[in-house]
């Protein structure tokens, strides 16, 4: 997972800054879009990797024979 940095966010919000036209308004909103943005991102990131290793879980054979998850 890659790490949220302040030049994250300040390349991000410049980006949507541009996108928006350029506006001459106040920058914060631009920086905290930006900061929500990569966050989501991370989180579906996040998540996504979660799933794949628990999709990775084998069945093993008790000796009893029946069937139970290795973790």
């Amino acid at each position: 997972m890659r790490s949220l940095t302040e030049q994250n966010i300040r390349t991000r919000a410049y980006k949507l800054w541009q996108a928006a036209g350029e506006p001459n308004i106040r920058f914060d909103a631009f920086w905290y879009q930006a900061e929500k943005e990569l966050l989501e991102e991370r989180t579906r990131e996040t998540a996504k990797s979660g799933r794949s290793k628990a999709g990775t879980r084998r069945i093993v054979r008790r000796r009893d024979g029946a069937s139970a998850r290795a973790h």
